[in-house]
């Protein structure tokens, strides 16, 4: 691979590593996104974020997709039991790739699922309302 394709490489993984910081925000931890330095010796597009259940995943982004790294109970969870539970679901899944974020984070986390579930409904709700008012409004 040439430099500028590198580079190029680089930059696609830049913009899609903001993209999930924007995105996923709802089925995670508020404000738990960081990027990693390279200086502390982690690979480039590197990231990591805190779980709703408090288990902080370390998370490489690479052609092959999403790839969790390292996961570890933060110091302070609010429910250990929950915890617990979260780190025995996710340990399955470190090195293994994903295609995307969405499917890492369904694999790993039953509250993201939970969310991912209230918000579908939510949405499904709102079209159900228009289709009735639509319906109302040509009788």
């Amino acid at each position: 691979m040439s430099s500028k394709e590198r580079d190029l490489q680089q930059a696609q993984f830049a913009k899609e590593i903001q993209h999930v910081f924007r995105e996923y925000r709802v089925g995670v931890k508020a404000d738990s996104f960081a990027l990693m330095s390279t200086d502390g010796g982690a690979p480039p597009n590197t990231f990591r974020v805190c779980l709703i259940e408090d288990v902080w995943l370390t998370i490489h982004l690479n052609a092959s997709g999403f790839m969790i790294l390292k996961a570890e109970a933060d110091p302070k969870p609010a429910s250990a039991s929950m915890t617990k539970a979260a780190l025995y679901e996710v340990r399955p899944h470190i090195q293994a790739p994903f295609e995307s974020m969405d499917g890492l984070l369904n694999s790993v986390s039953a509250e993201y699922r939970a969310r991912f579930q209230e918000r579908l409904c939510h949405k499904l709700e709102k079209v159900a309302r228009e289709r009735e008012k639509e319906e109302l409004g040509a009788s």
